[in-house]
């Protein structure tokens, strides 16, 4: 069986399945909070994590409890874990998963709990207070019903080749656009969404309104959360590691800090970072005489208390270009808190 087969055999169950959510005649439920799901089309970063984070912040200000719901990606634990009560992580990443561990270092005030079911971590963070939640990497996700649904694309490839893995990176046919709420084109760096890509989303879902995100390096913190500043790598050669599903925006957040380093590896995404790994980095910064290992935050709670060699991590910022952004997403939530309120 070729690769364009394979590629729609998968398309072709993915279909399926959602049709069947469509239907009831797979469950969903709802969570016990309103519920705001952020997530992508494609296979790679398109800025999911950054989103929420930015998200949980401006529903803190507006004095929301918002709490961030994840599976956990790349965690050896099983279960419902608390990884933080809004305080910072209460365990590793090896419990709670990077991407989790890693918000929890920076977000205050924020509760985080992974499971494999959205349900049951929605009940710890009720318990936790929460009266809001936002499903990181939601979209792929239909057992739990959600009363705003972000799909979130890159500008600089929407839509992953339109070809499903393993000829592509899709993660679902493009008739899965059909259940979006709004769209939010990142990495727009100045320009407009693609006019092919817009065109494609007024098909699938005229109603939804599309907005635009910059996601931009936003300095290098240290192991503390500490700026470092970028003088302090003049004349220094670095080594830039990364285990993402995309290493091009890693090497383009470096490009945009000015920095050049002598070497990149490139691990596999979530890449748990074991004795052989470590061994790889060192032996790369030692070849290549570099006194400082840049990473990703991601990373970076993975590969700090490991290395001889200081490790830095990129800080990426979000900034949604569209004033009327928070707006519509606060629209969407009033309904939700009504029937609920009346409920």
């Amino acid at each position: 069986m070729t690769l364009v087969s394979l590629s729609r055999l998968y398309g072709s169950l993915l279909e399926a399945r959602a049709r069947l959510y469509a239907s009831g005649r797979l469950p969903s439920r709802r969570l016990g909070r309103p519920t705001i799901s952020i997530g992508n089309i494609t296979l790679g970063g398109t800025g999911k994590t950054p989103l929420t984070e930015w998200l949980a912040r401006r529903l803190r200000f507006e004095g929301r409890r918002p709490a961030i719901l994840s599976r956990g990606y790349g965690r050896r634990s099983t279960g419902v874990v608390v990884v933080s009560e809004g305080e910072g992580p209460l365990v590793g990443p090896d419990q709670g998963g990077d991407e989790p561990v890693e918000v929890a270092r920076r977000l205050r005030g924020v509760v985080i709990v992974v499971a494999e079911r959205h349900a049951d971590a929605a009940l710890e963070a009720e318990r936790l207070g929460a009266d809001l939640f936002l499903l990181d990497d939601g979209f792929q996700h239909l057992a739990a019903r959600r009363d705003l649904d972000l799909l979130l694309l890159d500008a600089r490839d929407p839509f992953g080749g339109e070809r499903l893995p393993p000829a592509g990176r899709l993660r679902e046919p493009l008739s899965a656009l059909a259940r979006a709420d709004a769209f939010v084109f990142t990495r727009i760096d100045g320009a407009e969404p693609p006019a092919a890509a817009l065109r494609m989303l007024e098909k699938a879902r005229p109603e939804a309104p599309v907005f635009t995100a910059r996601i931009h390096a936003a300095g290098v913190r240290d192991e503390q959360g500490s700026p470092v500043p970028l003088s302090a790598f003049a004349d220094r050669r670095i080594l830039a590691v990364c285990g993402i599903a995309n290493p091009s925006g890693f090497a383009a957040s470096l490009a945009e800090l000015d920095l050049t380093p002598e070497e990149t590896l490139v691990f596999r995404d979530h890449q748990r970072y074991e004795a052989r790994e470590l061994a790889r980095i060192r032996d790369a910064a030692e070849t290549n005489g570099c006194s400082w290992i840049v990473t990703t935050e991601k990373d970076a709670v993975k590969l700090w208390g490991k290395l001889t060699a200081p490790v830095v991590a990129v800080r990426l910022a979000v900034e949604m270009v569209e004033p009327g952004f928070f707006p519509f997403v606060a629209g969407r939530l009033a309904p939700a808190d009504a029937g609920r309120a009346a409920g």
